[in-house]
């Protein structure tokens, strides 16, 4: 077990902003992955959105094949927003770093994004009660992941040297999505143990909760650690690729994996993205000593190469 860095944003919220945010800072610099707690959010809203989903996800296979995952082009959003149901093995996150040829994931996923804010939106939710409240949940718990995310970045702003409205004008338009995981136990007739393989996220930041053990994360020295927090409501907070880019990467995408256990477990994960014409150039803060390793690049363009990768698909010029 590794004990990650706990952040306290009541902290934040008593003066001790700018102590709060040279934790954070130092987190993303030495380990990528950090906890935040006291954050303000009802307990219910994860409970609620953790007894849906579950619900969701003990239905018949038949009914649950009818919502399939669907990609979204509508309103500008790019054609890898994901909705809908995703069924074992029907993914592989090997392949979102560019790994091809291995094994997929034992792990059912039930996605969302920001559309699910617009309740007049056609989206793939069961068409009963339960469905409805599944939505209605999702929604509540996107619109906290956006409150969250929106308070750590702008406290890394701090850190950064940069406007406190840096994140908020590149991010208030981001395709973010929100999707909802079940892992089954440890079975005979599974292949192996892998919930999900190797890999980091494309993201700018990346919340997680989860119900149980099973997240491990791989340090420096290439040793598997076991991530675990002791309530749900606690959010495990990791850098992306995005933040890695701009940060010249001082911060750390740092690879991450679930292994299945014996019991079930439940996570639910918010991708925080970038608008898609917000240019990545390296923060003024981690030229100081050294050139910039990268291009600036247009997040749009920093995504689709994100995505033909999972894909499969041809890099495009």
């Amino acid at each position: 077990m590794t004990a990650l860095p706990v952040i306290s944003l009541e902290q934040a919220r008593n003066g001790d902003e700018e102590k709060v945010a040279e934790e954070i800072s130092r987190a993303c610099t030495e380990v990528g992955f950090f906890v935040v707690r006291d954050h303000g959010i009802d307990r219910r809203v994860f409970d609620e959105a953790y007894e849906l989903s579950l619900d969701f996800f003990r239905r018949p296979t038949e009914e649950k094949d009818l919502l399939r995952m669907r990609t979204s082009t509508a309103r500008g959003d790019n054609d890898y927003s994901p909705y809908g149901y995703s069924a074992l093995l029907s993914e592989n996150a090997y392949a979102y770093t560019g790994k091809q040829g291995m094994p997929s994931d034992y792990v059912e996923k039930f996605s969302t994004g920001r559309l699910v804010l617009d309740n007049a939106e056609d989206l793939p939710f069961p068409d009963d009660e339960r469905g409805a409240e599944l939505r209605a949940a999702l929604k509540t718990y996107f619109t906290a992941c956006e409150t969250v995310a929106a308070r750590v970045t702008e406290l890394l702003t701090v850190a950064l040297d940069l406007p406190r409205d840096f994140f908020a004008v590149r991010t208030d338009r981001s395709n973010d999505s929100l999707r909802s995981q079940y892992y089954p136990g440890t079975q005979r007739e599974f292949l192996n143990d892998q919930g999900m393989g190797e890999h980091t996220d494309g993201t700018l930041i990346t919340l997680l909760t989860e119900d149980g053990p099973g997240l491990q994360l791989r340090d420096l020295s290439g040793n598997w650690l076991d991530v675990e927090v002791p309530e749900r409501d606690w959010f495990i907070v990791n850098i992306g690729d995005l933040m890695a880019r701009w940060s010249n990467d001082e911060y750390v995408s740092t690879p991450h994996r679930v292994k299945l256990v014996e019991r079930p477990r439940q996570s639910i994960v918010f991708f925080k993205l970038a608008n898609d014409d917000t240019v990545i150039e390296c923060f003024p803060k981690f030229m100081r000593d050294r050139p910039a390793k990268y291009e600036p690049i247009r997040y749009e363009t920093f995504s689709q190469q994100k995505m033909d990768a999972l894909f499969g698909r041809e890099a495009r010029a």
